[in-house]
């Protein structure tokens, strides 16, 4: 929904035109060793990587926001693919929506994915109606959610990744930033403790 009127959370006066703040650059983004808010991950193939996202699909709730980031080809697209398969979407008709920018899966929880890496202007994530998609019915997976980390609700689960020491090999740093997103990791640490 495209509306005349920004959001008061939204205005695009609080973004910044250069150097916009991003998670990464947030000093409290040091790859920190698994805590009960947070929890460090090597992956080492594209089958983990969606086995991953697949497992993490179980412990996800309507209401629930996935903050990705990292460099260009490091997994972010095939961890929602893992996770939309893990809900019972095809995992191939997951695709970045780098141009649509949104794309939704119909599902019993819908899956909204988002992808920010084209956006540069603050008027245009208010245009994009970002804000409505964050409801008690929607799973919101954002892509190059650093880029307008001001358009997040304060609860969200940070999912970063870098480049490993192999083509396939990512390492995998997932913060909570809420009561709801510790939720998640709690339930991860429990799932990868097994």
């Amino acid at each position: 929904m495209i509306s005349s009127q920004p959001s008061p959370r939204l205005s695009p006066k609080r973004f910044r035109s250069k150097g916009r703040p991003t998670i990464i650059d947030n000093p409290s983004h040091s790859s920190p060793k698994s805590t009960l808010e947070s929890l460090s991950l090597e992956l080492n193939s594209v089958e983990k990587t969606l086995a991953f996202g697949e497992n993490l699909s179980h412990t996800l709730i309507g209401g629930d926001v996935l903050a990705l980031t990292g460099d260009l080809g490091v997994g972010k697209t095939l961890i929602t693919r893992g996770i939309a398969l893990g809900l019972g979407i095809p995992a191939g008709q997951v695709n970045s929506p780098t141009f649509s920018l949104i794309q939704a899966y119909e599902n019993h929880i819908p899956v909204i994915h988002v992808d920010l890496y084209r956006l540069e202007d603050p008027v245009a994530i208010l245009q994009l109606g970002l804000e409505d998609y964050f409801t008690a019915k929607n799973i919101v997976i954002i892509e190059w959610a650093d880029r307008f980390i001001q358009a997040l609700p304060p609860d969200f689960l940070e999912i970063h990744l870098e480049h490993g020491d192999s083509e396939t090999t990512r390492a995998m740093t997932i913060r909570a930033r809420g009561p709801r997103s510790q939720a998640i990791v709690l339930a991860l640490h429990s799932n990868t403790a097994q």
